[in-house]
């Protein structure tokens, strides 16, 4: 007859030895704790597969496409336009998961200038005092004064000729009179000059006269060869009005405070980063 088979049991107190071991091993802690952490993640965010179209979301939806057709849509257009969310939604997690947003130069700009924008609008602009307008147009007049430009005309009477003075009293009594030069049978010679093309071309003496005109009105001008009759069409340029000019300076002022508040604003998100370089 075969021999009995002996099985030999391993004591209580052995198995609860190896059970002890195992569980003190650092490998089954990290597979625990991760696994831990999975489950309270899904417990605290949720899976992030599942996409969850709350009642704002919907209107939301909607409002985009208020604003889009100026007007509302038919429950057939909702569901239409949710589909296509619910579409982008998908498609904008999966981006996410693949860390596609963290490769691409543009979305990373698009992010960096949405940052931007949200740091702007928590830094409102204030009222201007008027010493600090003042101080504005004096440090930037350059930005709202232009180059006067003087459309101006002359004409001449040689001195050579003996009724040069009679001639030049006539043709001024024409203008007076509202005719108009052009009809008076004198070359008529002008242009549109800022104040030093004026210099250049009249002389510094003619050209600070024509400067000093009032619009409309003539006067007379002497030269070492001629007699002159000297008006002024029109004049453009140098400051705006008053109210245009208050209008613009108070839009750049506030255009730049809120630029400065801004910078700011971003510098200090910055600050709270450190950088390092490797090499």
């Amino acid at each position: 007859m075969p021999a009995a088979e002996t099985i030999v049991s391993s004591p209580p107190s052995a198995s609860k030895g190896r059970a002890a071991r195992f569980f003190a091993e650092p490998i089954v802690h990290f597979f625990a704790l991760g696994a831990l952490l999975f489950v309270a993640h899904r417990l605290v965010v949720g899976d992030p597969r599942v996409v969850v179209v709350t009642p704002g979301v919907r209107a939301e939806v909607a409002r985009r496409f208020r604003d889009s057709h100026e007007r509302p849509p038919s429950p057939a257009e909702l569901e239409e336009a949710l589909g296509a969310w619910k579409r982008d939604e998908a498609l904008y997690r999966e981006a996410l998961r693949d860390r596609l947003d963290r490769n691409d130069a543009t979305i990373r700009t698009v992010l960096a200038d949405r940052v931007r924008a949200r740091a702007s609008v928590g830094a409102p602009p204030r009222a201007p005092t008027a010493a600090e307008l003042e101080h504005w147009f004096a440090t930037h007049r350059s930005l709202y004064e232009t180059p006067r430009r003087y459309d101006y005309g002359t004409v001449a009477f040689p001195k050579a000729g003996k009724t040069a003075a009679d001639e030049r009293e006539r043709y001024e009594r024409a203008l007076k009179a509202g005719v108009d030069p052009r009809t008076l049978g004198r070359p008529i010679v002008g242009g549109n000059l800022t104040a030093e093309e004026l210099g250049e071309r009249v002389g510094p003496a003619l050209a600070a006269r024509i400067a000093s005109l009032p619009v409309g009105r003539g006067e007379r001008f002497e030269t070492e060869k001629d007699l002159l009759l000297v008006w002024v069409n029109a004049v453009e340029g140098g400051l705006p009005s008053p109210d245009e000019l208050h209008r613009r300076l108070l839009a750049d002022w506030l255009y730049a405070e809120q630029t400065q508040a801004t910078d700011q604003a971003v510098r200090a998100i910055i600050d709270r980063y450190r950088f390092e370089e490797r090499r």
